[in-house]
């Protein structure tokens, strides 16, 4: 254990023995910890572990006489031998004092709510018997730089604990205001010293039986209230990697992160980053690998948030406020600019309060969560507002189809299913792709209108509560019948998209957001598409369901539904270069050429033959280096229903490189009657990086009024060797209507 205290005497010593045991002390000279000696530290070594000790600080004052402190206490961490079962951690977040209205609640959530719900005042010897650890998701004070924060918002505010409970933080943006280098903020903490070399107290892990707690730093990471740097956000993600893999062979049940900017934060869009994501995404990932239940808990935004990954048993919790102002929800133009119901999040309540993490180890392993409201004077009873449970069972309630098959009209898509015991299901989860495999594009329709309940806010006119007791907020799902989904209705008022909320991760609202296009975003930057039900299209479709310890069931048998309308032919001539030639296609760049795969070295994705750029035994023109072909198609025989907002275009290509250096361009262009290009969100160009492994390129979507034609551009850029290796087959165009 460490101990930490701030003095002006001298000679300071760390005195510790079994708590009442009479033993002789352990004694420790404190180190000087600041520039100016005022704070020391005592690193205290060689204690039994899971043994309740007792301790005293002890000085000598300008005459030389001894001083010593009232009797503290701690208890060590157990071993692996020691037989504990159950730890419990208490999270906050945003413990700064950034209005003096809110003095009171941070020291109103240390004495009336940890010191009279989680341990007993008159012995407080019991705080550290009950509680392994506090923890707070940044912003620890209001500015770092300033000492008289550190003194009174925080240590002064938790006086009555910090004693008794270790205290374990990472770094948010206010901890670096005038502090750029961190200096306060290590002078009074002390982190386990294991993060990357040059980051020292940055980040670091601890470990508490088969859990592990990640502490990182958003700051240097995150665009908005942090300045961005690439390289420290290499530096600490591949650290995490390293830190997940070393948790991975020591088989951790459970992997929590913290750090301070949310990836997704219902309350406040503009706090947000990107780089926070990437961190949520490897935790992610150790849940999916290890079968275990991993987290984050993070703050910056002043709301209580809880929530789950969709695929994986991730924990998402907001941990603030424990001191932070409110933010105005009953503001219109706060609502308007800064809020998003996202489908990740569950529950969002605008309150003070802290949470209570309670571990389960073993083979019944779990993890309970319990938000306790309170810390304003006048709401001080700290009642339990939400509680959920992660862990690792079997769900077998297999659901069953109902409805959703056949050919259905746009306006009267509804699937159902059912299950043996509905009163287990607490969400579902229904994807819907054009194949039946799955393998391709999937869309997801999963989170606030699929599950029992999701706590948001009504809009700003109608929001009850203040900025002292907090907000009131409404539960949208309030008597849903979740085992129906109306998609025609779902789909007029939202937009529905491969991996729901994933599409936010990487598409922020603000440009000082969009700090880097991310190596886990599969999209590269570009927006999802989206689900539409196009006429004359076939769609097959599956549904599971989640228990409320949030284990997913098997999926139900796949099903489909077509849309009623109609389907065209390929209205492109040659479109997979099978006549051997360029029938159909004029060359407006270049030169496009026709190769047969197997004299090539590359199968066709269709048939015998594909399309090529320059070279390839043809001949290279002297201008260097795109070569592009293109193919006019005459709409003007659907020129009604177009205007009438009835046609859905469709169209897609195999696209390949030799070695993913060339660049292929594959491009939709729509024209009026005078052949002017009109603006629509398909036209591309649309790419790919794969080498000799075709991937399927599908643009689709409503045209716009007044469209009469339609361009269909093929080709690329050389960018290496003779030969320009960009390759497209089996290019289509189809009308739906």
């Amino acid at each position: 254990m460490t101990v930490m205290f701030e003095t002006g005497n001298i000679e300071p010593e760390v005195w510790a023995r079994p708590f009442g045991s009479g033993e002789e002390f352990h004694k420790v000279g404190g180190e000087v910890h600041s520039s100016d000696g005022l704070v020391y530290r005592a690193q205290l070594t060689g204690l039994v572990s899971n043994t309740l000790y007792e301790y005293y600080v002890l000085t000598k004052d300008g005459e030389g006489i001894q001083r010593v402190t009232q009797p503290f206490a701690f208890k060590t961490w157990p071993g692996a031998s020691d037989d504990v079962s159950e730890a419990r951690f208490i999270a906050l977040s945003d413990t700064q004092l950034d209005r003096t209205i809110y003095e009171v609640v941070l020291r109103n959530v240390v004495t009336d709510g940890f010191m009279v719900h989680e341990c007993d005042a008159s012995q407080p010897e019991t705080c550290a018997e009950n509680i392994a650890g506090i923890t707070i998701s940044g912003d620890v004070v209001q500015t770092g730089g300033n000492r008289g924060h550190w003194r009174n918002q925080l240590f002064g505010r938790m006086a009555d604990i910090t004693p008794y409970v270790p205290l374990i933080t990472v770094p948010g943006n206010h901890d670096y205001y005038s502090n750029a280098e961190l200096q306060l903020y290590r002078t009074y903490l002390s982190p386990p010293d294991n993060g990357s070399v040059g980051y020292e107290d940055h980040w670091y892990y601890l470990d508490y039986l088969d859990l592990r707690l990640v502490g990182l730093d958003s700051y240097p990471i995150s665009g908005a209230h942090g300045k961005f740097n690439a390289d420290t956000l290499v530096v600490q993600r591949q650290w995490l990697k390293e830190t997940l893999k070393d948790a991975e062979l020591q088989q951790k049940q459970f992997v929590m992160g913290m750090f301070h900017h949310g990836c997704l934060s219902e309350m406040w869009n503009a706090g947000e980053s990107i780089g926070s994501c990437e961190m949520v995404t490897e935790l992610e990932k150790y849940s999916e690998r290890n079968d275990a239940v991993t987290g984050h808990f993070f703050g910056h935004t002043h709301t209580y948030s809880r929530g789950q990954s969709l695929n994986t048993s991730h924990l998402w919790l907001n941990a603030a406020s424990a001191s932070g102002y409110i933010e105005p929800l009953d503001d219109a133009n706060f609502q308007n600019s800064q809020i998003s119901d996202y489908d990740t999040f569950e529950v969002s309540r605008s309150e003070f309060g802290y949470s209570v993490l309670t571990y389960r180890f073993g083979a019944d392993a779990s993890v309970t969560l319990e938000r306790k409201k309170g810390g304003y004077d006048g709401d001080l009873d700290f009642e339990v507002v939400d509680t959920v449970t992660f862990d690792a069972e079997v769900n077998n309630n297999l659901p069953q189809v109902m409805a959703g098959t056949g050919e259905l009209p746009a306006t009267a898509v509804a699937l159902a299913i059912q299950v043996a015991a509905p009163d287990q299901v607490h969400e579902v989860q229904w994807q819907i792709s054009e194949t039946d495999t799955f393998d391709e594009v999937v869309f997801d329709v999963w989170g606030n209108e699929t599950r029992r309940q999701n706590l948001f806010y009504d809009e700003a006119s109608l929001v009850g509560g203040d900025l002292y007791m907090g907000f009131e907020g409404i539960d949208t799902q309030l008597g849903a019948d979740i085992f129906q989904l109306d998609l025609s209705g779902h789909l007029a008022s939202r937009s529905v998209r491969p991996g729901a909320d994933a599409h936010y991760r990487w598409n922020k609202r603000y440009a000082s957001q969009a700090t880097h296009t991310s190596v886990y975003d599969e999209y590269a930057g570009q927006a999802r598409p989206q689900l539409d039900l196009k006429p004359g299209t076939t769609f097959y479709w599956r549904a599971r369901v989640r228990d409320a310890s949030m284990n997913w069931s098997a999926w139900s048998t796949v099903t489909s539904f077509t849309m009623e309308g109609t389907r065209t032919e390929n209205l492109l001539v040659n479109g997979g270069a099978e006549l051997g030639d360029l029938t159909g296609w004029t060359v407006s760049s270049g030169a496009v050429n026709v190769v047969v795969g197997v004299s090539n070295g590359l199968a066709a994705a269709e048939g015998e033959r594909y399309f090529t750029g320059r070279g390839f035994g043809n001949g290279q023109p002297a201008d260097c280096c795109t070569d592009t072909a293109y193919q006019l198609v005459d709409l003007s025989a659907y020129a009604t229903r177009i205007d009438a907002g009835e046609v859905y275009l469709e169209a897609g290509a195999e696209l390949t490189t030799w070695n993913g250096v060339d660049e292929t361009a594959f491009v939709v262009e729509l024209l009026d009657a005078s052949g002017q290009p009109i603006a629509w969100s398909g036209t591309g160009p649309h790419t790919t990086k794969t080498a000799k492994n075709w991937e399927t390129v599908t643009v689709n979507g409503l045209l716009p009024a007044a469209v009469r034609s339609v361009k269909i551009y093929i080709g690329g850029t050389r960018k290496q060797g003779t030969d320009n290796d960009v390759y497209f087959d089996d290019v289509t165009v189809n009308l739906l209507y």
